[in-house]
């Protein structure tokens, strides 16, 4: 710590007019860091934050470390997010998580948010032993299924999650840096940075002679990077050309030919400022390198944060030298252009973790919500079993994973994975493909050193893993796509004819036998027991067409490596319910659920509560009478289930029926290529196979795996059924089973329930004899 501490004041020495500034910003994230942990009597709780940004499908952890300092009273602790609600359209209005707590023990609790807008404020209640204790602040910057977030991208862009001992600056350079951008030179663009200035002093606003990012008006982070050829050396002040006010800057990186950063300048409003409206000029500190590349962080949403940059100057106080290339993370003319379809970057978005790997999350939910990791080796060396394991069910649900400076993938990794090269081998750049998803391993240790095929390696895997978001219907569409009823239409005929019969009983019928009674007096009676023997005839006629059961329908695709125990599995859910279930929908923390909703809706849509204690508990909102709830489910697994295969000395093949449900028809192909096929196997059964009229397998099974995971699920099985022998490899088989029995159905009632599911299989050597 110490030595840490006297390397920051040496930098902040070496940086002499931004010390104090320095200082001050080191007070105040120490000062934040432990404001962040609140006190509630004997129990402190502190928020952690995972990453900061964008997500766009998946799961977000929101993590609190709790302490209970009572040293002889066990604590029974909630946390319940948000704090205040509001909004409307489909969102999670409440999530709630209770645990135990021993005395003198810390634990860490977990509140998931499914991919549901959390619709509220970014404080979280703490209840100690069923009372409320107070606030503590969700800290971060977490934008999880934000509206209309993804800018017109399907799905969103791709998350990236890139860790702390990775430099994501260079990452995200990397990334953009190989975009096709349509437009790369011409108005707003970043090339207008370059050079003398051009536009005339004192202007407001924007300049098409100028450059400005895609992202004006809305707040985030944009950068623009401009070069100097040759680097200059002796440059005492750095002068931006600008077109407006001075709070979009916020700050500066300096960097060598060689890419060092030489040093980081933050702009404030005391320090560094010219407060004049063309020239922002910022003192430079006595460097002993040259400065090649010039980086300006910028807030486009910020107060008077009209982007606009003119020309980039480095002055000695005698000569300037102007940038004579640039870069930038985005450029206004992808909106200035007359083309309908968006220009702007639609590559991965790279995220940085604020977490060290080794204090990653143990449950592989933590990373649904990215599209690739990006790992070095001593991190993946530096986790536990526990997260290494998450890291792989990740992987093995569609996930991608990339290690830098790795040769070899872990020896437990390597049951299920084939290895393939995917672009020159002096690229050295190896795919492995595990279950649905894939790792690569890159021989470079840093993210400086890649090449371009390495980067496009990272490029193709992340745009695969995310893909399969982007074609996910909503509401309607899941409904005709995957029908859990054949007719969802309320029975309007029967109702309107009850509806005439009560008018014409109520009115001229009831007014007649009252008036011949000489009793009209009687209507006040008459009326209100017509009106209510209607109200229940309406209630039983739908509850004779329709009745109180549910109806529920489940579509499963499994991919079992029975020499790991390990099952992955891709689902379609969907429910009918004739009256709204009262305890709701119950998944494992092994689940991820996905209702299929339009997010981006404002008016109507549902709220929607989650309790997380012993399961994922759906409690409100996730269903409503009559309309029928679909769910996309994944799932990861140690399973034991398993097919047992013995040979025959007739060539034919005996199999044990281990997989815990009756299977209608299996193809099975040995390690010699034959494919056998059976049909009519109960559970814990042994049969006889017969040999099958099959070609022999063209690809890897997990290529095409990888294949199934990017289109439609539902489409999965018939595309399996119909062409087995072109997904089965040597030793391995695919079921269809008669239920889904590795997938949970979520209600506790299913009603009538309609499930398939398709297992596909690889053996272990000692489930062959």
């Amino acid at each position: 710590m110490v030595n840490a501490f006297s390397r920051n004041l040496r930098f902040v020495t070496f940086v002499r007019p931004a010390y104090w500034v320095a200082i001050f910003s080191l007070v105040y994230v120490l000062a934040h860091v432990v404001s962040a942990a609140e006190r509630f009597d004997d129990v402190v709780v502190s928020p952690q934050v995972f990453f900061q940004g964008q997500t766009y499908h998946g799961y977000v952890e929101m993590r609190f470390m709790v302490e209970n300092q009572s040293p002889d009273r066990t604590r029974r602790v909630t946390l319940v997010a948000p704090h205040k609600a509001y909004g409307s359209g489909n969102n999670l209005r409440r999530v709630e998580r209770t645990v135990t707590v021993s005395p003198g023990t810390t634990v860490n609790i977990t509140l998931w948010q499914p991919p549901l807008l959390l619709n509220g404020d970014n404080q979280v209640d703490v209840l100690v032993d069923g009372r409320f204790r107070g606030t503590v602040t969700r800290s971060g910057n977490n934008q999880h299924m934000q509206r209309h977030a993804h800018s017109g991208i399907p799905g969103g862009p791709r998350a990236v999650l890139v860790s702390r001992s990775l430099n994501s600056d260079d990452l995200d350079k990397a990334f953009k840096g190989g975009a096709s951008l349509k437009i790369t030179r011409g108005n707003y663009t970043a090339a207008q940075a370059t050079g003398a200035p051009n536009v005339g002093s004192r202007l407001s606003g924007m300049s098409a002679q100028a450059w400005s990012p895609d992202r004006v008006g809305a707040p985030g982070p944009e950068w623009l990077e401009v070069d100097f050829k040759p680097a200059r050396t002796g440059a005492k002040s750095l002068r931006i050309h600008k077109l407006a006010w001075d709070q979009a800057f916020k700050s500066v990186v300096l960097k060598a030919a060689d890419g060092m950063e030489l040093a980081t300048l933050p702009i404030t409003n005391a320090v560094n400022r010219s407060f004049t409206l063309s020239i922002l000029a910022v003192p430079l500190p006595l460097l002993t390198n040259a400065v090649a590349t010039v980086r300006l962080n910028v807030d486009a949403g910020s107060s008077g944060g009209m982007v606009s940059v003119d020309a980039v100057e480095l002055n000695d106080g005698s000569t300037s030298t102007f940038a004579a290339d640039a870069r930038a993370s985005s450029t206004y003319a992808t909106r200035f252009s007359s083309s309908t379809s968006s220009t702007a970057y639609d590559g991965p978005t790279v995220l940085r973790s604020e977490l060290e790997a080794a204090s990653w999350s143990e449950s592989w939910l933590a990373y649904t919500c990215f599209d690739l990791v990006v790992l070095a080796r001593g991190d993946l060396a530096a986790m536990n079993a526990a997260q290494q394991n998450a890291l792989r069910s990740y992987v093995e649900s569609g996930g991608g994973l990339a290690v830098l400076g790795q040769a070899e993938l872990p020896n437990a990794w390597l049951s299920s994975a084939i290895k393939r090269d995917v672009f020159p081998r002096n690229a050295g750049a190896l795919r492995f493909v595990a279950g649905f998803g894939q790792y690569l391993l890159l021989s470079s240790p840093s993210i400086a050193l890649l090449d371009r095929a390495q980067v496009d390696a990272m490029r193709q895997i992340a745009q695969e893993s995310g893909q399969v978001w982007q074609s996910m219907p909503k509401e309607s569409g899941a409904n005709t796509e995957f029908p859990v009823i054949e007719d969802t239409r309320i029975p309007v005929r029967g109702i309107v004819f009850i509806m005439l019969a009560f008018i014409l009983i109520v009115g001229p019928l009831n007014l007649f036998f009252c008036a011949r009674a000489n009793r009209r007096i009687a209507m006040l009676w008459t009326i209100p027991l017509i009106s209510f023997v209607t109200c229940a005839i309406v209630f039983g006629y739908t509850l004779m067409s329709e009745g109180i059961t549910p109806t529920t329908r489940t579509e499963a695709v499994t991919f079992l490596d029975q020499a790991a125990h390990r099952a992955t599995t891709l689902a379609r859910q969907a429910f009918y319910t004739p009256l709204t279930p009262g305890d709701g929908f119950r998944y494992s923390h092994d689940t991820e659920v996905t209702p299929l909703v339009d997010v981006d809706l404002y008016n109507g849509g549902n709220a929607r509560e989650l309790e997380l204690s012993q399961a994922q508990h759906l409690t409100r909102g996730w269903v409503t009478a009559r309309v029928p709830a679909h769910f996309a489910l994944r799932k990861s697994e140690t399973r034991r289930e398993r097919l047992q295969v013995q040979r025959q000395a007739d060539g034919r093949v005996n199999v044990l029926n281990g997989l815990g449900g009756d299977i209608l028809t299996l193809w099975l192909r040995d390690e010699n290529g034959r494919l056998f096929k059976g049909e009519g196997l109960k559970a814990g059964q042994n049969a006889t196979l017969a040999l099958h009229a099959g070609g022999a397998s063209i690809n890897p099974l997990p290529d095409k795996l990888s294949g199934l995971y990017h289109g439609s699920w539902i489409a999965a099985h018939d595309a399996l059924v119909t062409g087995p022998d072109t997904y089965l490899g040597n030793r391995t088989y695919l079921a269809v089973m008669a239920e889904a029995p590795f997938i949970e159905v979520g209600l506790a009632k299913p009603g009538h329930t309609r499930a398939r599911q398709t297992i596909i299989g690889v053996l272990a050597s000692e489930d062959v004899k």
